[in-house]
Formats: C-alpha cells, sequence, structure tokens
C-alpha cells in the first residue's frame, strides 16, 4: 500500500493537487457517475411536448403571444446554450415571435449580468435574437406586490412575471444548503423578488431551521415559503435539467411548477448520495468555476459538511475550502463586512443577524455557525492572508500546506474526507452509524 494518496480537486476551469498519507484519507466522495443524455436538444424537446403536470407548451402557445422566461445568472452552470435554442425555436413554431419573448435573469440580490457575460452564458444567437433584461432588485417601481405569505414574506415580484401572457422558469436541479434543492420555485424567490421579500425569507430565524439543509423539502420553511410564493405568481411552465456529475445535461423535466419540479428532485437526489462509514475530522470542500470566484459563494460550498441532515464532520473538525476567488469579495460588501466583525466573532456575527438584519447576511450566518463549531482554511492566492483572517478563518496559499496544517492539529490518526464537488453530492453515514 503506497504511504500517501494523490488528489485533485477543481479550482476556477482548473485543478490543485496535494497528496494525503493513506491512513489518514477516509475516501474521495463523488457522485456514482451517470451518463449524459447523447441528445440533449432532443431531451429538451421531450421534456416540452411531454411535460409533468400541464398540457403541451404547444397549447398553452397563441400566435403573437407574449412570454418571460426567467433565466439563471452566471453563478450557475446551466448550458444555456444548449437550452434555449431549440425552446426559443420551439416558441416561434407555435406563432410566438421572438421580439416577443423576453429573458429575465433571476438575479436575485446579487449583481446583473455584463453584456459579454450574458453572450458568454446565452450565446451570442440568442443575445441577439431576444431581449435580455437583468432583474433588479432596488427598482421598486418594476415591482409589483400580491400580498404576503402565510409566513409573513411580501409577495413582491418583477412585473415582467405577471404583466405578459405567459411565464416560463428554467433552471437546473442539485442540492441547496438552504431550499434543499435548486430549481423551480427559487427562479422567483429569490430570483426575481424584492430586496424586502428575500431578506425576510432568509431571516435569520428560517436560515437556523434544522430543516433548512441540503437535501431537505419537507418541512424546510424556506422551501415552503417560495412554494407558496411562486404559487401566487401563476407561473404557466418550468423547464428545469439535472446535470450529471460532469456538469453535462442529463435529463429534462418540465411542466407543472410542483409536479415537475419534485420528478426533477426525484431524479437528481437518485444519483447525489454518497455513503460514508464515519464521520471525518478534516473535510476538503470544493467546487471550482463558477461558485469559488466570488467569497460570498464560499458558504454553499462549506455547507455540504455542514448544513446537512447527518453529522459528517466530528465537531471541533477542520475544514479546507480551496477557493481561486478571482472576484475577491466582490460587491458582497455586506457579507464580508459582517464577517468581519470583532475578527469573525461568531456570536457577534449571529446576533447582528437577529438583531440588525443586512443584505446578503445569510452567507454570514452560516459561516458564523460553521465557525461555532469548526475550524476553516481557506486556500487562495486572490486574498491576502489578513483579509481572510480577518473573518476568523485561517488562510493557505496551497492545498498541500491546508492539509499538513489539520494534520498537525488532529494528529496522525486523523480521517480526511475529500469532497471535489461538494456541491453536487449528499453525503450521508451509513446506517450502522447515522
Amino acid at each position: 500500500m503506497k504511504e500517501t494518496v494523490s488528489i485533485r480537486v477543481p479550482f476556477g476551469r482548473d485543478f490543485i493537487s496535494a497528496t494525503i498519507p493513506s491512513k489518514n484519507l477516509l475516501g474521495v466522495y463523488e457522485t456514482k457517475g451517470v451518463k449524459p443524455s447523447l441528445d440533449p436538444k432532443g431531451e429538451i424537446l421531450k421534456a416540452l411536448s411531454n411535460p409533468i403536470g400541464t398540457p403541451p407548451l404547444s397549447e398553452l402557445l397563441r400566435p403573437r403571444m407574449k412570454v418571460t422566461i426567467v433565466v439563471s445568472d452566471i453563478t450557475r452552470p446551466i448550458p444555456y446554450k444548449i437550452i434555449l435554442p431549440p425552446l426559443l425555436n420551439y416558441l416561434n413554431e407555435h406563432g410566438v415571435r421572438d421580439e416577443d419573448i423576453i429573458l429575465l435573469i433571476a438575479t436575485g440580490l446579487h449583481r446583473g449580468l455584463t453584456p459579454e457575460e450574458k453572450r458568454n452564458l446565452y450565446g451570442e444567437e440568442v443575445v441577439q435574437r431576444v431581449e435580455v433584461i437583468n432583474h433588479d432588485y432596488r427598482d421598486r417601481s418594476k415591482l409589483i406586490c400580491l400580498g404576503k405569505t402565510k409566513r409573513g414574506t411580501p409577495i413582491e415580484v418583477n412585473r415582467l412575471a405577471l404583466e405578459r401572457d405567459l411565464l416560463i422558469l428554467t433552471g437546473y436541479i442539485e442540492p441547496h444548503q438552504q431550499f434543499g434543492f435548486t430549481g423551480g420555485r427559487k427562479s422567483l424567490l429569490p430570483g426575481i423578488a424584492s430586496e424586502d421579500a428575500v431578506m425576510h425569507n432568509h431571516k435569520a430565524e428560517m436560515m437556523d431551521h434544522p430543516l433548512a439543509v441540503n437535501g431537505a423539502l419537507e418541512g424546510n420553511p424556506q422551501h415552503e415559503d417560495a412554494m407558496e410564493f411562486a404559487r401566487a405568481v401563476k407561473v404557466d411552465f418550468i423547464l428545469n435539467v439535472v446535470l450529471n456529475q460532469d456538469e453535462m445535461l442529463t435529463w429534462a423535466v418540465a411542466g407543472d411548477l410542483e409536479k415537475a419540479y419534485l420528478k426533477g428532485v426525484e431524479l437528481s437526489r437518485s444519483f447525489r448520495e454518497v455513503l460514508m462509514p464515519e464521520a471525518c475530522d478534516v473535510a476538503i470542500t470544493a467546487s471550482g468555476y463558477p461558485l469559488d470566484q466570488v467569497l460570498y459563494q464560499g458558504p454553499k460550498i462549506t455547507s455540504v459538511v455542514v448544513r446537512t441532515l447527518h453529522k459528517v464532520i466530528r465537531d471541533g473538525g477542520t475544514i479546507i475550502l480551496p477557493m481561486e476567488l478571482k472576484e475577491g469579495i466582490g460587491h458582497h460588501r455586506e457579507f464580508y463586512e459582517m464577517m468581519c466583525m470583532e475578527n469573525g466573532n461568531p456570536e457577534a456575527i449571529i446576533e447582528r443577524c437577529y438583531l440588525s438584519p443586512v443584505k446578503d447576511q445569510w452567507g454570514a450566518q452560516i459561516w458564523a455557525r460553521t465557525l461555532q463549531r469548526f475550524r476553516m482554511i481557506i486556500v487562495t492566492k486572490e486574498l491576502p492572508p489578513s483579509s481572510i483572517e480577518r473573518m476568523g478563518i485561517e488562510h493557505a496559499f496551497t492545498l498541500q500546506e491546508a492539509i499538513d496544517k489539520a494534520i498537525a492539529r488532529h494528529g496522525p490518526e486523523c480521517k480526511i474526507a475529500v469532497f471535489p464537488r461538494a456541491t453536487t453530492i449528499l453525503p450521508k453515514l451509513s446506517e450502522a452509524r447515522a
């Protein structure tokens, strides 16, 4: 048996490598591979013509109908260059003109996409064919209010979702650290909702709910609140895709907001659960591009071992997070400034989340809760050590440096688990240890 094992995890658009003593490696946890669709365009057309819970899309269309298609932003690895051309052609074939179609980008509280980013994500052909608009949560003149959910979230949504003839949501379905799974209703809340709506749905009490975690839908207050929000908006049709372990289109589901979405969740869950024989002492959680470009997305990546129904890392353990961070802190100043309160004092951060909420605080709340139980090391060369350490998080320039530091801390018998594409899986302990 080799004394060391080489590991490689995504880092930006490339990879970084390190070695781990064989006796310390608990495992490298990735999805059991599923093959991509051999005909992704055909998969999209099949879903449109054979939807779940609604008539075929062709029966919902009429000539010169004005259609809004909600699309995800640059932080999601959705293959829109594959998805959008057949969808637009399908609409054209049933009488809907390109000039009557708007792509509304579900930015949530993220920044809007630049013209170049629009071309890169949706394709030059698509951007030339139809109007592509960033949702702007700050512009209240572009919002309509439909009341409140039973949990008190204002149902304030971009008027382009309501003032046109047909509303189609697009997205992809994978585990999510708050909503259980991405996709479906999430295109609306937080996608094209007001800041007040997002802040209420993401408020500290909801974030701290034990079922607002990866893989959980039933009893998850953020999911249920967003679904009620979406029902009020009256979505006509969804088209969601499931990507495989290599982020290639594998399945498409279409139709009813709830029925089609739940089928997509079933397909997504079917290959994402990975069994661990025991909890680890050290977890390496990576993702690569695009999530690792801006610090704000870090909590989403580390959540795979923290916000889960199974305790997959021992209390006091260390989480190693490789992030390229080409965008650094980006425009998420509130998140970073909150993380730096009292040099990353988790109790102070949590108190602030409850008493004086600010935009982007949910990421800080996730990391503050993480720091109450674990150590963290961020591996990056784009931000200086001082910028990371201000958050109460350790810094390393290389993955090897971080691993060596963790082993020195936890001892020569510690167990290290590697999650190369952390956001794509649902780790759980084997039944004997669950």
